[in-house]
């Protein structure tokens, strides 16, 4: 229930595990005593405290009342991913206001750097902010997919743990195709080369075959990476000979890399005389 002046007019917002009624259910203005009165109905999961706020229509002046869900405690985050290159602010939410919570990552992390774990004290609406920060590079390829061990307090008291989240440090790398064709000779290559990779990252570029029709020779696999370099870049080379253009039977790449959470399969026609280029991912 909200209070001010007599038959002006209002509006109504609502934040956290909550909704308001539809619109027609909701009053207007203030009534002839300057009172006006709405309810509201929680969703799942309940862990957000309801702040249901109205004010004049005008702006002038606003006033908010805050509803604190007092059942078992269930942490949660807001996101489940890190930009590698940029770090971000994770939320995690649902533990009691102005209480402390001790987070930890459950592993060593060698791709991203979390900036404030440890003991933590809760704002007003039970959230606690977890800073992650870019790493300058990676020394020991573990923890690029971490969980939080939480440690906080029941209502009643009670230490509680639990683990939150499955979070993922992204990385986000680009795929080209490139073909070519000596001009001296009948010698053609095709190239799948991943770039803005992690150095020392491996790379699974199982299935990536150049399918080849009559008059050509059997492929063979010039370059075969195993991992990203230093530069960030890994390469597929398979080259074959090709001397006259076929009437049928187009050679065909198929192109398939898993890396960094990422699983792509592309196929191409290969042009005769090569100068293929394409970034298609």
């Amino acid at each position: 229930m909200a209070k001010g002046t007599p038959y002006a007019k209002i509006k109504w917002s609502i934040a956290g595990d909550g909704v308001l009624p539809k619109e027609d259910l909701i009053p207007k203005y203030f009534d002839s005593k300057g009172t006006a009165l709405t309810k509201f109905r929680t969703i799942n999961p309940n862990v957000r405290p309801i702040t249901v706020s109205v004010e004049y229509e005008d702006g002038s002046e606003k006033a908010s009342e805050t509803a604190v869900f007092n059942g078992p405690i269930h942490p949660r985050i807001n996101v489940n991913n890190i930009p590698f290159d940029t770090g971000t602010t994770i939320e995690l939410y649902g533990l009691i206001p102005n209480s402390s919570v001790d987070v930890q990552p459950d592993q060593y992390l060698g791709y991203t750097n979390f900036v404030n774990k440890g003991t933590l004290h809760t704002d007003d609406k039970g959230s606690v902010y977890l800073n992650f920060k870019p790493i300058g590079k990676v020394a020991q390829h573990t923890g690029r997919i971490f969980s939080l061990k939480v440690k906080y307090k029941e209502w009643d008291g009670a230490d509680s743990e639990a683990i939150v989240g499955s979070i993922e440090v992204q990385k986000r790398i680009h795929a080209i195709y490139d073909t070519w064709k000596d001009p001296a000779s009948c010698y053609t290559s095709a190239t799948l080369t991943l770039t803005d990779g992690i150095a020392g990252e491996k790379v699974d570029f199982s299935g990536t075959n150049l399918l080849v029709g009559l008059g050509q020779t059997v492929p063979i696999i010039q370059r075969w990476d195993k991992e990203f370099d230093n530069s960030g870049e890994a390469k597929v080379v398979i080259s074959t000979t090709w001397c006259t253009k076929p009437l049928t039977d187009t050679p065909t790449f198929t192109m398939r890399f898993n890396t960094l959470g990422v699983n792509v399969t592309e196929t191409r026609a290969v042009t005769f005389g090569g100068g293929d280029h394409e970034r298609f991912y």
